[in-house]
């Protein structure tokens, strides 16, 4: 049995999905851990063979990849982890810069999707630093995704109410007045009134992951879902925040891929390019 390579997203969101994970099945596995922009890059390289892939990458590499097909991280409204802090009202940055993350295409894809939909256009400039940084240095905007988003909104705007039927994560600063926050999960809902899917699982067409691997990751999601509140607890304490508000953080994805989520992610591949069809992505038979 060859050994397959998987790459693991550091990031809060996917904690549940590898609950006990590694420690299974290791003798067959090896694990290659970083941010999306990273393991993105590793897969079209051929170093891993399995990860959790971003769907811009999906979309843009649907011939040569395939996903699992009832895995995702997806949110209905508010994703609170994929958020634009920016120093004037939305409808007003049109030709100003925001700065935006070098760690997901995906989030940056979708920012400029929601921009184009209002007819704003501003200058996406790659960017790194955190967010005081980032709008010191003359930026009109600060596109944050992670960990870091999710504290730095928890900072500016506790949450008071989620979901697509709650005021979410957008609204003005409660620590700097002048300061807006538009969460952009919650921005697509407005827009689609659809999930946005952030990821799914992807493999080069020509490697299908192993029945013993895609079984393993069921049961660590199982797993994983059943003790959330003992995965907050662990990711919390990186994280220095509240284990209830992280508990909520996952308490708000969905992890299935089911239809809503894969007509979201539809969706998105056909605003980004109107020749998109949508028999083009492709899954893994059972």
């Amino acid at each position: 049995m060859r050994r397959e390579r998987l790459g693991i997203v550091s990031y809060t969101n996917v904690a549940p999905l590898h609950w006990g994970l590694t420690a299974t099945g290791a003798e067959n596995t090896s694990y290659v851990y970083g941010v999306p922009s990273e393991l993105n890059a590793a897969l079209a390289r051929r170093e891993i063979d399995l990860t959790l892939v971003s769907s811009i990458e999906f979309i843009r590499h649907r011939h040569e990849y395939r996903a699992l097909a009832d895995f995702s991280i997806a949110t209905l409204g508010s994703v609170y982890s994929v958020m634009l802090f920016h120093l004037k009202p939305w409808r007003e940055l049109t030709g100003q810069r925001i700065a935006v993350t070098n760690a997901s295409a995906t989030s940056v894809e979708l920012l400029r999707v929601l921009l184009a939909a209002d007819g704003i256009d501003c200058e996406l400039a790659p960017t790194s630093g955190n967010l005081d940084e980032l709008l010191a240095n003359g930026a009109a905007g600060a596109l944050l995704i992670g960990d870091a988003a999710l504290r730095e909104a928890l900072r500016h705007l506790p949450p008071a109410g989620a979901g697509p039927q709650g005021r979410g994560m957008t609204g003005p600063s409660k620590l700097r007045p002048e300061l807006f926050v538009t969460d952009l999960g919650e921005a697509w809902y407005r827009l689609t009134k659809l999930p946005f899917t952030f990821a799914v699982w992807a493999a080069p067409d020509d490697r299908k992951p192993s029945a013993g691997l895609v079984q393993r990751f069921r049961e660590s999601r199982w797993r994983g879902l059943g003790e959330l509140a003992k995965v907050a607890a662990v990711e919390a304490r990186k994280l220095d925040l509240p284990p209830e508000s992280v508990q909520r953080y996952l308490e708000n994805f969905r992890y299935y891929l089911e239809r809503p989520d894969l007509d979201g992610l539809m969706a998105f591949a056909k605003l980004g390019d109107p020749t998109f069809e949508a028999d083009q992505l492709r899954f893994w038979d059972e």
